[in-house]
């Protein structure tokens, strides 16, 4: 607060630390958004059409490529993922498995998935680059 002789107080509002917070908060922001997918690194198979999209109510069913279940990035099994699915029945399951998984395992995570009552179920794969 300033007096400024025979004008009386002036008040003024500095709005420079305000401007670094939100820019901070912009900035982590930023940096986290990315993280949110639930879900492990897997190599996925490519196609040229079709892509899932991802929400944060979706269940993320990962297997790597020496057959590992993961669920929501929790190593589970066959029996966790059954626990799982029916808590959660309502909800959506994206399958995130690595190309050289055998179809079986994949299969039989879908079949699991439809007896628990879940209705959808995604397969998540890459987009090729198409080339002309």
């Amino acid at each position: 607060m300033k007096i400024n002789g025979s004008k009386g107080v002036f008040s003024d509002i500095n709005i420079t630390p305000l401007v670094d917070v939100m820019l901070v908060l912009l900035v982590i922001f930023m940096v986290t958004t990315p993280m949110l997918v639930k879900g492990i690194k897997v190599n996925l198979p490519k196609t040229h059409s079709g892509s899932t999209n991802i929400t944060k109510k979706d269940l993320i069913v990962s297997i790597d490529d020496q057959g590992r279940i993961y669920l929501n990035k929790q190593q589970t099994d066959l029996d966790g993922l059954k626990k799982a699915f029916e808590e959660n029945h309502g909800n959506e399951v994206v399958i995130e498995a690595d190309k050289t998984i055998e179809y079986g395992l994949v299969v039989r995570i879908i079949d699991i998935a439809k007896q628990s009552g879940i209705e959808k179920v995604g397969l998540a794969t890459t987009n090729k680059s198409t080339k002309t």
